[in-house]
């Protein structure tokens, strides 16, 4: 353990983000680094999180490309469980800030307008056709980004998997991605709501603009009132964003103080989540294994 420790830190301290020019490479030193974390004991690296943030906060500084991104939330996942939340307490922030970033992206894509000129104004976006049995309608979200968006509901569903008091800062912020009261049981003053533009939880805008997007229903994605479990997602690649859709509808209404004698602000039933899990140790195993299988899927990409 001490040769591996040892060779962790020469590893960060020689490697800096900023001497590899290609986002590529950036990404494969990310999980590179994740990996030896992954492969470590619990805490065992804990003392080099000063240098950790340091090397997130200067990739951050410089910006980042969806596929740096998409392993930076690997990177977080891996972090959450090989180090003890009382030593994260410096790194809720970056991570809270990536995730709001991120889905304010997935947002952003989602409204964009479907014309030539905002495009083209947009090169950094790139945008492949969507093609159904009437022949292309609107741009879609191209591969790498929809990478980024998965990671991104992943980090979101192995922070939310956790037992509350595991991971006590997080609930400082899950208000922000997830609703937590049925909003027409709440008796607002009118003056209040016309001044005021009402909060939405991201998970919860982002499932409208699914559906305004793509013109699906309320029930598309099979979602019934079976008892789901955490973590949600076992996804391992999507080829559209509308395959995130089933994920976004439980988180819409799951936490929802009330939420299991009304509809959903959708339509649907509420589904039926245990939270927090009663079977940790299947919980926790669970997200070992998911964080397995995306590193041999990054291996074998």
């Amino acid at each position: 353990p001490t040769q591996g420790r040892q060779e962790q830190k020469h590893h960060m301290q020689s490697s800096s983000l900023k001497l590899f020019p290609s986002s590529e490479q950036k990404a494969m030193l990310l999980k590179r680094q994740a990996f030896s974390i992954f492969s470590g004991e619990l805490d065992q690296y804990h003392l080099y999180l000063p240098l950790i943030q340091e090397r997130l906060t200067e990739n951050l500084r410089v910006g980042q490309t969806s596929v740096v991104a998409a392993q930076m939330f690997l990177f977080f996942r891996v972090l959450l469980l090989r180090i003890s939340p009382q030593h994260l307490t410096s790194l809720w922030p970056i991570m809270v800030t990536e995730l709001i970033q991120a889905f304010v992206q997935l947002a952003e894509d989602l409204t964009e307008e479907d014309d030539s000129s905002k495009v083209s104004s947009k090169s950094s976006k790139q945008k492949g056709p969507v093609v159904n049995g009437n022949g292309p309608l609107s741009t879609d979200i191209q591969q790498g980004s929809l990478d980024l968006y998965l990671s991104a509901c992943k980090f979101l569903d192995t922070a939310l998997s956790f037992p509350p008091d595991k991971m006590p800062l997080f609930q400082i912020y899950r208000w922000a991605f997830i609703p937590e009261v049925e909003v027409e049981l709440c008796h607002t003053p009118t003056d209040i709501v016309e001044n005021h533009e009402q909060f939405k939880p991201h998970v919860v805008r982002i499932l409208e603009l699914l559906q305004q997007r793509y013109g699906l229903s309320s029930t598309t994605g099979a979602i019934t009132l079976q008892k789901w479990d955490f973590p949600l997602l076992n996804l391992r690649f999507i080829s559209s964003i509308t395959q995130l859709m089933p994920f976004f509808r439980i988180l819409s209404s799951a936490f929802k103080t009330g939420s299991s004698s009304h509809s959903s602000t959708q339509g649907a039933m509420s589904p039926l989540v245990e939270y927090p899990a009663q079977d940790v140790t299947r919980v926790l195993k669970e997200l070992e294994e998911n964080v397995e299988y995306d590193f041999l899927d990054n291996l074998e990409s």
